[in-house]
């Protein structure tokens, strides 16, 4: 029998290359976009089958639900992200934020998981960020958002393990993508110099970064694991971070960070 996927976020960027990827390996995929009307030409995948989705509206989510039916690959891949000063974004932004990087998730994982569980066979994969893991000044609430997606994962993951059902975070680092970046921040904010800086060295370091394809490819390590881990970091210098992180100082690391992103330029 195929295999069933859905893809969220498959327009574009990584969800759009590990649809690709999912199809070219004989999977029946579901891609999910806000508009699927305006994914056209080069942009549509061959063999993905496009559903509306807004991770902000509950009927939309209910929707693609029901017309998801039985699956037996759930990749949480769709969200946004934001930039701007704790002291200054609006809570409702950062509602909107979690709304979209965690609720929406967590509210899909809930409609697919009884079938799985049914059936004794499933994998769900949530696309994180390292930036939960080790988060960028004035990125501060999107990685809150990552940080919070993770660690429902991780705790998914136990809860379902025995059922069948295997749950991995995969946490990109300096993958090129086009997500949209929110800026949240007020004209005359003394934050502004910094934050500005932060976002140069952000867009900069995105341009150079490897293909999503890199991801795509994870996925599929991931899927053919008998017996996934939890957490996969993918990137360009993804594991020599998580070593540094592991061994450094939380001083050190945070002088690194702040002279890599020019905070006190």
């Amino acid at each position: 029998m195929t295999p069933r996927a859905l893809v969220t976020g498959a327009s574009r960027g990584i969800g759009r290359a590990i649809a690709a990827a999912l199809a070219s390996h004989g999977f029946e995929v579901l891609g999910t976009a806000r508009n699927p009307s305006s994914v056209v030409g080069e942009q549509k995948v061959p063999g993905v089958q496009y559903l509306a989705l807004d991770l902000e509206d509950e009927e939309s989510i209910d929707s693609v639900i029901t017309h998801a039916g039985a699956l037996d690959v759930l990749i949480n891949n769709a969200g946004g992200s934001q930039i701007g000063p704790v002291e200054e974004v609006p809570v409702e932004a950062v509602r909107r934020l979690f709304q979209r990087n965690l609720f929406g998730s967590l509210r899909l994982t809930q409609g697919v998981l009884p079938g799985m569980r049914a059936r004794r066979n499933g994998r769900i994969i949530f696309v994180s960020s390292y930036a939960g893991v080790s988060p960028v000044p004035f990125l501060s609430a999107y990685a809150s958002t990552k940080a919070a997606l993770t660690a429902l994962a991780r705790g998914l993951r136990q809860e379902v393990m025995a059922d069948g059902v295997w749950v991995s975070v995969i946490a990109p680092f300096d993958i090129r993508t086009t997500i949209p970046l929110e800026l949240q921040f007020r004209d005359d904010s003394s934050y502004k110099a910094a934050l500005l800086r932060v976002k140069e060295v952000r867009d900069r370091s995105l341009e150079e970064a490897p293909d999503p394809s890199l991801v795509a490819r994870k996925v599929e390590r991931v899927l053919a694991a008998r017996s996934p881990r939890a957490f996969y970091p993918v990137g360009r210098n993804a594991r020599l971070m998580g070593f540094l992180l592991k061994h450094l100082s939380d001083r050190t690391a945070e002088r690194i960070v702040r002279k890599l992103f020019r905070v006190d330029a």
